[in-house]
């Protein structure tokens, strides 16, 4: 293993079974379900061949909650990716932490999917894990 100075993505990410994962045909209430089920604030939405397709968030349903007109028995029969983030920020394994961590707090988010050069999902940094890791 590196030094705390020289860790990369790879050494420290969760790998696929560790965080909620859920394929694009899934609705909100399944989003719901998984972050209950898994204690986690996210979920990574993939295709079948596991591509990364978005990202939801506990905030990113909230505030669909807060905007959305729909009664709330019709919100949890959305499709996810009609409200998921698309595209979201992605890293690679062989990224070093320190500038994980910084692209994280650059960009406010507590999640980052790691993906390979086809896109394929393959772990998630998540801050927590990723400071315990450098203190």
């Amino acid at each position: 293993m590196s030094t705390k100075n020289n860790l990369k993505v790879k050494e420290v990410m969760l790998s696929t079974v560790k965080f909620p994962i859920l394929l694009s045909d899934a609705v909100l209430k399944d989003a719901l379900d998984t972050m209950c089920k898994n204690k986690f604030g996210s979920v990574c939405i993939i295709n079948n061949k596991k591509k990364l397709l978005g990202i939801i968030t506990d905030g990113d349903i909230r505030r669909v909650l807060l905007r959305s007109q729909k009664p709330l028995s019709a919100l949890m029969v959305e499709d996810l990716s009609n409200i998921c983030t698309r595209k979201p920020k992605q890293i690679s394994s062989s990224l070093s932490l320190k500038k994980a961590i910084n692209l994280m707090q650059k960009n406010k988010i507590w999640d980052l999917p790691v993906t390979d050069k086809h896109n394929k999902l393959i772990g998630l940094l998540h801050l927590h894990n990723a400071l315990n890791h450098l203190g």
